[in-house]
């Protein structure tokens, strides 16, 4: 448990600094450099963020801190993310079982929650059959 809070702390103390501070961006010069570039340039020097591709970015930007910054090892990693994909796994089946339970305790012994429900379902069926029917439909 020391070791996980040494390497915690660690990381708290090396982003003390960034997280800290309040920063302000002026974008102006970058916005007129783009704009007085050429196509060929813009080929040439692209810096456009807006065609990052943002998950991309934030992972690879994730495993750098981790690996340059924290100096951590990434061969954990696979087992890190069996270990996610499990918790998600029983995170999803313990919602589906407390739907189910909720569904026995209200929906199914009270009258006016069932009819809402069925409602509600016969609103949704015919919500699915009028885009059925009309994506059948030729113009």
């Amino acid at each position: 448990m020391m070791k996980t809070i040494t390497r915690l702390h660690k990381a708290m103390m090396v982003l003390e600094y960034f997280t800290s501070h309040s920063w302000v961006w002026n974008t102006d010069n970058v916005t007129m450099l783009m704009n007085q570039m050429g196509a060929e340039d813009k080929k040439v020097f692209n810096f456009d963020v807006r065609q990052l591709h943002w998950a991309e970015y934030m992972e690879n930007y994730c495993m750098g801190t981790k690996k340059y910054v924290l100096n951590e090892e990434l061969s954990g990693l696979p087992a890190a993310r069996k270990h996610l994909n499990k918790l998600r796994n029983i995170r999803y089946t313990f919602n589906t079982i407390l739907v189910v339970l909720i569904w026995r305790i209200f929906i199914a012994r009270s009258q006016m929650a069932r009819n809402i429900w069925y409602f509600v379902v016969s609103l949704c069926f015919k919500f699915l059959s009028y885009f059925r029917a009309s994506s059948t439909m030729r113009y």
